[in-house]
């Protein structure tokens, strides 16, 4: 009886679907701020397969001969990436190892994305604005209104360019602009209204 059950659960853990992820390496100078989707575990995100949007930012250390409270750090903005994949282990890459090239990659940094063969994969970065003290931050919200907006990797832009638009019938666009409109916040209205009465 014990061995039939040790057999049958064997056979159900062997046929089970395995479920297809993407493992995000990060670099010890590279902090994440926010993930659109998917849960990180200390330097490591593992996402859904397909198109996935990162939130994150470089904190290079100089690390000082004195002590620990004399290290500086060199503070990129913080950078969107947006990326496409299916079932691998990804790394960014790209950092600078020397001291100066820290500082330069702090003020313009570029990463990279590589699967484990070491394959290069397109990666959409751009610069997410920022101002004032940054403490206390909510960076899935500035995530969230970073994907209304227009910048060049947002989440909802990209899946939406992806995604052929089909012709509806005036009544339903009407419809849908009205469902839009009125469950968009007061600053997207004023946007919306100020855009559509350029368009006229």
């Amino acid at each position: 009886m014990k061995r039939s059950l040790a057999v049958f659960c064997l056979t159900a853990l062997c046929t089970a679907p395995v479920l297809a992820e993407v493992r995000l390496t990060l670099p010890d100078d590279v902090v994440l701020l926010s993930a659109a989707q998917g849960h990180a575990e200390g330097q490591s995100v593992t996402l859904p397969d397909g198109v996935n949007q990162l939130l994150v930012r470089y904190d290079g250390v100089e690390e000082s001969r004195s002590s620990s409270e004399s290290d500086r750090h060199y503070r990129s903005r913080p950078q969107v990436l947006r990326f496409e994949a299916s079932n691998t282990s990804l790394q960014l890459t790209g950092l600078p190892d020397g001291r100066g090239d820290k500082a330069r990659f702090a003020e313009h940094p570029t990463l990279t994305l590589q699967d484990s063969a070491g394959r290069s994969l397109t990666l959409v970065q751009d610069e997410m604005a920022v101002s004032g003290l940054q403490i206390g931050v909510d960076w899935s919200d500035k995530l969230a209104t970073y994907n209304r907006g227009a910048g060049k990797a947002a989440l909802v832009a990209s899946v939406a360019a992806a995604t052929p638009s089909a012709t509806l019938p005036a009544s339903a666009l009407e419809a849908e602009l009205q469902r839009l409109f009125l469950g968009a916040d007061p600053a997207l209205k004023r946007r919306f209204i100020g855009w559509a009465a350029n368009q006229l």
